[in-house]
Protein backbone atom coordinates (compact mmCIF):
# COMPACT_ATOMS: atom_id res chain seq x y z
CA UNK A 1 0.00 0.00 0.00
CA UNK A 2 1.14 3.87 -0.73
CA UNK A 3 0.53 6.20 2.12
CA UNK A 4 -2.54 8.78 1.00
CA UNK A 5 -3.00 10.29 3.93
CA UNK A 6 -2.46 9.44 7.73
CA UNK A 7 -5.22 7.05 8.36
CA UNK A 8 -4.14 4.81 5.92
CA UNK A 9 -1.24 2.85 6.81
CA UNK A 10 2.21 2.99 5.22
CA UNK A 11 4.13 0.18 4.60
CA UNK A 12 7.79 -1.21 3.48
CA UNK A 13 8.94 -4.51 2.97
CA UNK A 14 12.03 -5.70 1.74
CA UNK A 15 13.74 -9.24 1.71
CA UNK A 16 17.33 -10.75 2.33
CA UNK A 17 18.01 -14.13 0.59
CA UNK A 18 14.82 -16.01 2.80
CA UNK A 19 14.41 -13.46 5.08
CA UNK A 20 11.25 -11.22 4.51
CA UNK A 21 10.78 -7.58 6.39
CA UNK A 22 7.79 -5.65 6.72
CA UNK A 23 6.73 -2.90 8.34
CA UNK A 24 3.09 -0.83 8.70
CA UNK A 25 2.20 2.36 10.27
CA UNK A 26 -1.49 3.73 10.94
CA UNK A 27 -4.45 5.46 12.82
CA UNK A 28 -7.08 4.28 11.45
CA UNK A 29 -9.06 1.00 13.75
CA UNK A 30 -10.87 -0.68 10.62
CA UNK A 31 -7.16 -0.87 8.76
CA UNK A 32 -5.22 -2.61 12.18
CA UNK A 33 -8.51 -4.92 12.54
CA UNK A 34 -8.07 -6.00 8.61
CA UNK A 35 -4.67 -6.75 9.10
CA UNK A 36 -4.29 -8.36 12.91
CA UNK A 37 -7.61 -10.14 12.07
CA UNK A 38 -6.22 -11.65 9.51
CA UNK A 39 -2.67 -12.70 10.83
CA UNK A 40 -4.12 -14.15 14.06
CA UNK A 41 -7.55 -15.09 12.85
CA UNK A 42 -9.87 -12.93 15.03
CA UNK A 43 -13.50 -13.86 15.59
CA UNK A 44 -15.99 -11.69 16.47
CA UNK A 45 -14.14 -9.03 17.51
CA UNK A 46 -15.27 -6.17 19.77
CA UNK A 47 -13.00 -2.99 19.71
CA UNK A 48 -13.37 0.22 21.74
CA UNK A 49 -11.36 3.24 21.35
CA UNK A 50 -9.57 4.40 24.34
CA UNK A 51 -7.55 7.63 22.70
CA UNK A 52 -9.26 10.05 20.04
CA UNK A 53 -6.30 8.97 17.77
CA UNK A 54 -5.66 5.25 17.54
CA UNK A 55 -2.42 4.99 16.47
CA UNK A 56 -0.56 1.08 15.73
CA UNK A 57 2.29 -0.10 13.76
CA UNK A 58 3.52 -3.42 13.19
CA UNK A 59 6.56 -4.72 12.14
CA UNK A 60 8.48 -8.43 11.49
CA UNK A 61 11.56 -10.09 10.00
CA UNK A 62 10.81 -13.66 9.54
CA UNK A 63 11.48 -16.97 7.17
CA UNK A 64 9.95 -19.87 7.20
CA UNK A 65 11.05 -21.27 10.27
CA UNK A 66 10.84 -18.15 12.35
CA UNK A 67 9.83 -14.28 12.81
CA UNK A 68 10.48 -11.58 15.37
CA UNK A 69 7.59 -9.23 15.51
CA UNK A 70 6.37 -6.06 17.43
CA UNK A 71 3.05 -4.59 17.33
CA UNK A 72 1.34 -1.36 18.87
CA UNK A 73 -2.06 -1.19 19.19
CA UNK A 74 -3.69 2.09 21.46
CA UNK A 75 -7.31 0.16 22.14
CA UNK A 76 -9.44 -2.01 23.86
CA UNK A 77 -10.06 -5.19 22.27
CA UNK A 78 -11.68 -8.80 22.87
CA UNK A 79 -12.01 -11.23 20.40
CA UNK A 80 -11.27 -14.97 20.21
CA UNK A 81 -8.56 -16.12 18.46
CA UNK A 82 -6.21 -19.13 16.85
CA UNK A 83 -2.95 -20.00 15.53
CA UNK A 84 -2.32 -23.37 14.57
CA UNK A 85 0.37 -23.37 12.34
CA UNK A 86 3.44 -21.76 14.79
CA UNK A 87 3.68 -21.64 18.46
CA UNK A 88 4.33 -18.12 19.46
CA UNK A 89 6.02 -16.37 22.41
CA UNK A 90 4.45 -13.31 23.78
CA UNK A 91 5.86 -10.68 26.28
CA UNK A 92 4.90 -7.14 26.70
CA UNK A 93 6.27 -3.81 26.76
CA UNK A 94 3.41 -1.53 27.75
CA UNK A 95 -0.36 -2.20 28.19
CA UNK A 96 -1.92 -4.61 29.73
CA UNK A 97 -3.30 -8.15 27.88
CA UNK A 98 -5.48 -11.32 29.63
CA UNK A 99 -5.76 -14.34 27.73
CA UNK A 100 -8.43 -16.89 28.87
CA UNK A 101 -8.23 -20.56 27.58
CA UNK A 102 -9.44 -24.11 29.15
CA UNK A 103 -10.78 -22.23 31.97
CA UNK A 104 -7.87 -20.22 33.17
CA UNK A 105 -6.83 -16.28 32.58
CA UNK A 106 -3.56 -15.17 32.89
CA UNK A 107 -2.64 -11.69 32.84
CA UNK A 108 0.71 -10.94 30.63
CA UNK A 109 3.34 -9.04 32.58
CA UNK A 110 5.60 -6.56 31.16
CA UNK A 111 9.21 -8.56 29.79
CA UNK A 112 7.99 -11.89 30.99
CA UNK A 113 7.85 -14.42 27.89
CA UNK A 114 4.52 -16.84 27.87
CA UNK A 115 3.54 -19.77 25.25
CA UNK A 116 0.18 -18.58 23.77
CA UNK A 117 -2.19 -21.62 23.27
CA UNK A 118 -2.05 -23.51 20.17
CA UNK A 119 -4.16 -25.32 18.00
CA UNK A 120 -7.44 -24.59 19.75
CA UNK A 121 -9.66 -21.22 19.96
CA UNK A 122 -8.49 -18.62 23.12
CA UNK A 123 -10.01 -15.05 24.04
CA UNK A 124 -7.64 -12.38 24.67
CA UNK A 125 -8.30 -9.14 25.72
CA UNK A 126 -5.70 -6.38 25.29
CA UNK A 127 -5.71 -2.63 26.13
CA UNK A 128 -3.18 -0.47 25.19
CA UNK A 129 -0.78 -2.86 23.77
CA UNK A 130 2.87 -2.88 23.09
CA UNK A 131 3.51 -6.62 22.26
CA UNK A 132 6.32 -8.57 20.71
CA UNK A 133 6.10 -11.97 20.04
CA UNK A 134 8.58 -14.71 17.92
CA UNK A 135 6.65 -17.08 15.87
CA UNK A 136 7.73 -20.26 15.80
CA UNK A 137 6.69 -23.09 12.68
CA UNK A 138 5.20 -25.76 13.78
CA UNK A 139 6.96 -28.31 11.87
CA UNK A 140 9.84 -26.83 12.67
CA UNK A 141 10.15 -27.10 15.82
CA UNK A 142 8.97 -30.81 15.97
CA UNK A 143 11.86 -31.44 13.88
CA UNK A 144 14.01 -29.81 15.91
CA UNK A 145 12.40 -31.55 18.93
CA UNK A 146 11.94 -35.21 17.07
CA UNK A 147 8.67 -35.56 17.69
CA UNK A 148 5.48 -35.23 14.94
CA UNK A 149 3.23 -34.38 18.02
CA UNK A 150 5.03 -31.90 20.15
CA UNK A 151 2.91 -28.82 21.55
CA UNK A 152 3.84 -26.50 24.53
CA UNK A 153 1.54 -26.25 27.25
CA UNK A 154 -0.31 -23.30 26.69
CA UNK A 155 -0.12 -19.83 29.25
CA UNK A 156 2.79 -21.13 30.89
CA UNK A 157 5.81 -18.98 32.07
CA UNK A 158 9.18 -19.98 32.20
CA UNK A 159 11.14 -21.04 35.45
CA UNK A 160 13.48 -18.84 36.63
CA UNK A 161 16.86 -20.62 34.57
CA UNK A 162 14.21 -21.14 31.58
CA UNK A 163 13.71 -17.32 31.84
CA UNK A 164 17.61 -16.35 31.80
CA UNK A 165 17.86 -19.03 28.85
CA UNK A 166 15.09 -17.74 26.48
CA UNK A 167 16.41 -13.84 27.31
CA UNK A 168 20.15 -14.83 26.69
CA UNK A 169 18.60 -16.46 23.17
CA UNK A 170 16.91 -13.12 22.40
CA UNK A 171 20.14 -10.73 23.41
CA UNK A 172 22.77 -13.00 21.33
CA UNK A 173 20.72 -13.08 17.92
CA UNK A 174 17.26 -10.83 17.74
CA UNK A 175 19.77 -7.78 16.41
CA UNK A 176 21.50 -9.89 13.98
CA UNK A 177 17.86 -11.70 12.78
CA UNK A 178 16.18 -7.99 12.45
CA UNK A 179 19.17 -6.18 10.85
CA UNK A 180 17.75 -7.20 6.81
CA UNK A 181 20.88 -5.13 5.63
CA UNK A 182 23.75 -7.79 7.12
CA UNK A 183 24.80 -10.92 4.92
CA UNK A 184 23.51 -13.71 6.90
CA UNK A 185 24.19 -16.75 5.61
CA UNK A 186 21.50 -19.70 4.78
CA UNK A 187 23.45 -21.80 7.55
CA UNK A 188 23.48 -19.11 10.54
CA UNK A 189 20.08 -18.03 9.55
CA UNK A 190 18.76 -21.80 10.46
CA UNK A 191 21.04 -21.76 13.48
CA UNK A 192 19.66 -18.49 14.93
CA UNK A 193 15.95 -20.06 14.26
CA UNK A 194 17.28 -23.27 15.60
CA UNK A 195 18.48 -21.48 18.96
CA UNK A 196 15.22 -19.67 19.75
CA UNK A 197 13.73 -23.59 19.57
CA UNK A 198 15.77 -24.69 21.76
CA UNK A 199 15.83 -22.22 24.25
CA UNK A 200 11.40 -22.02 24.13
CA UNK A 201 11.84 -26.10 24.50
CA UNK A 202 14.22 -25.57 27.42
CA UNK A 203 12.06 -22.30 29.38
CA UNK A 204 8.45 -23.78 28.58
CA UNK A 205 6.80 -27.21 29.08
CA UNK A 206 5.95 -29.34 26.56
CA UNK A 207 1.97 -29.77 26.46
CA UNK A 208 0.85 -32.46 29.08
CA UNK A 209 -0.94 -34.74 26.73
CA UNK A 210 -2.87 -36.36 29.83
CA UNK A 211 -4.43 -32.54 30.18
CA UNK A 212 -5.11 -31.86 26.63
CA UNK A 213 -6.52 -35.26 26.58
CA UNK A 214 -9.57 -33.72 28.61
CA UNK A 215 -11.78 -32.12 25.90
CA UNK A 216 -15.14 -31.09 27.61
CA UNK A 217 -15.74 -27.52 29.05
CA UNK A 218 -17.13 -26.58 32.16
CA UNK A 219 -16.35 -27.28 36.19
CA UNK A 220 -16.26 -30.79 36.52
CA UNK A 221 -13.42 -30.72 33.38
CA UNK A 222 -11.07 -27.80 34.89
CA UNK A 223 -10.69 -29.85 37.70
CA UNK A 224 -10.00 -33.44 36.11
CA UNK A 225 -7.72 -30.73 34.36
CA UNK A 226 -6.06 -29.35 37.35
CA UNK A 227 -6.20 -33.18 38.61
CA UNK A 228 -4.11 -34.70 35.70
CA UNK A 229 -1.62 -31.63 35.80
CA UNK A 230 -1.22 -32.71 39.19
CA UNK A 231 0.16 -35.85 38.40
CA UNK A 232 2.23 -34.82 35.61
CA UNK A 233 3.95 -32.34 38.09
CA UNK A 234 4.07 -34.58 41.05
CA UNK A 235 4.58 -38.08 39.13
CA UNK A 236 7.68 -38.59 41.10
CA UNK A 237 6.11 -38.41 44.33
CA UNK A 238 4.70 -41.17 46.41
CA UNK A 239 1.38 -39.64 45.58
CA UNK A 240 -2.44 -41.66 45.58
CA UNK A 241 -5.61 -40.50 44.93
CA UNK A 242 -6.94 -38.90 47.89
CA UNK A 243 -3.55 -36.64 47.14
CA UNK A 244 -5.18 -36.01 43.18
CA UNK A 245 -8.23 -35.93 44.75
CA UNK A 246 -7.51 -33.00 46.87
CA UNK A 247 -5.30 -30.85 44.50
CA UNK A 248 -8.12 -31.18 41.66
CA UNK A 249 -11.07 -30.10 44.47
CA UNK A 250 -13.10 -33.28 43.93
CA UNK A 251 -13.18 -36.11 46.26
CA UNK A 252 -11.72 -39.42 45.35
CA UNK A 253 -14.89 -41.00 44.63
CA UNK A 254 -15.56 -38.53 42.31
CA UNK A 255 -12.31 -38.30 40.89
CA UNK A 256 -12.51 -41.56 40.42
CA UNK A 257 -16.29 -41.33 38.76
CA UNK A 258 -15.14 -38.66 36.15
CA UNK A 259 -11.70 -39.94 34.88
CA UNK A 260 -14.32 -43.39 34.33
CA UNK A 261 -16.59 -41.06 32.80
CA UNK A 262 -14.27 -38.21 30.37
CA UNK A 263 -11.14 -40.93 30.07
CA UNK A 264 -12.40 -44.78 30.81
CA UNK A 265 -9.04 -44.57 33.06
CA UNK A 266 -8.54 -45.05 36.85
CA UNK A 267 -6.52 -42.75 38.79
CA UNK A 268 -3.84 -45.50 39.26
CA UNK A 269 -4.11 -45.64 35.61
CA UNK A 270 -3.16 -42.05 35.20
CA UNK A 271 -0.49 -42.40 37.73
CA UNK A 272 0.89 -45.49 35.92
CA UNK A 273 1.30 -43.67 32.62
CA UNK A 274 2.71 -40.45 33.70
CA UNK A 275 5.29 -42.79 35.37
CA UNK A 276 5.88 -44.81 32.56
CA UNK A 277 6.27 -41.72 30.63
CA UNK A 278 8.65 -39.74 32.85
CA UNK A 279 11.26 -43.07 33.14
CA UNK A 280 11.07 -43.08 29.36
CA UNK A 281 12.14 -39.60 28.85
CA UNK A 282 14.85 -40.37 31.48
CA UNK A 283 15.86 -43.32 29.92
CA UNK A 284 16.17 -41.91 26.58
CA UNK A 285 18.36 -38.94 28.12
CA UNK A 286 20.71 -41.28 30.10
CA UNK A 287 23.93 -42.46 29.56
CA UNK A 288 23.61 -46.23 29.39
CA UNK A 289 27.40 -46.49 31.46
CA UNK A 290 26.34 -44.29 34.22
CA UNK A 291 22.50 -45.21 34.59
CA UNK A 292 20.50 -48.49 35.11
CA UNK A 293 16.75 -49.58 34.50
CA UNK A 294 16.69 -50.23 37.79
CA UNK A 295 17.50 -46.81 39.19
CA UNK A 296 15.20 -44.74 37.08
CA UNK A 297 12.29 -47.33 37.82
CA UNK A 298 12.61 -46.23 41.44
CA UNK A 299 12.93 -43.09 40.77
CA UNK A 300 9.84 -43.48 39.15
CA UNK A 301 8.12 -45.26 42.13
CA UNK A 302 8.34 -48.88 40.53
CA UNK A 303 9.02 -51.07 43.25
CA UNK A 304 9.27 -54.26 41.35
CA UNK A 305 11.41 -54.31 38.09
CA UNK A 306 10.10 -57.24 36.62
CA UNK A 307 6.26 -55.69 36.49
CA UNK A 308 7.80 -52.21 35.55
CA UNK A 309 9.60 -53.66 32.19
CA UNK A 310 6.10 -55.61 31.51
CA UNK A 311 4.48 -52.41 31.67
CA UNK A 312 6.74 -50.48 29.81
CA UNK A 313 7.18 -52.68 27.09
CA UNK A 314 3.24 -53.21 26.92
CA UNK A 315 3.26 -49.00 26.35
CA UNK A 316 6.05 -48.56 24.37
CA UNK A 317 6.81 -51.52 22.32
CA UNK A 318 10.23 -52.38 23.30
CA UNK A 319 12.27 -53.40 26.73
CA UNK A 320 13.41 -50.26 28.98
CA UNK A 321 17.62 -51.45 28.46
CA UNK A 322 16.73 -50.92 24.46
CA UNK A 323 15.40 -47.05 25.00
CA UNK A 324 18.46 -46.94 27.37
CA UNK A 325 21.15 -47.95 25.09
CA UNK A 326 19.42 -46.02 21.83
CA UNK A 327 19.51 -42.23 24.30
Amino acid sequence: MVPTSETTPSTTASSVESRSFRRLVGNDVDEAMAFFGDGYDFRAPRVRRTHQQTPWDFAGVGDDRMSLRSSRFGVDLQTESMTDDAFLVAWMRSGSSTITFGGESVDLEVGVPTILPFGSPYVLHHRDIALNLVHLDRDFVRSVVGDDDFAFEPLRRPTAEGRRIWQDTVRAHSSRWLDVGNDVGPVEQRDIAEAFVRAAVAAFPERSRFRAAVTGTGPEHDRLRRALEFVHDHAREPIGTPEIAAASGLSPRGLQQSLKRNLGQTPGDVLRAARLDGARTDLLRGAPDGTTVAEIARNWGFGHLGRFSASYRSRFGELPSASLRAG
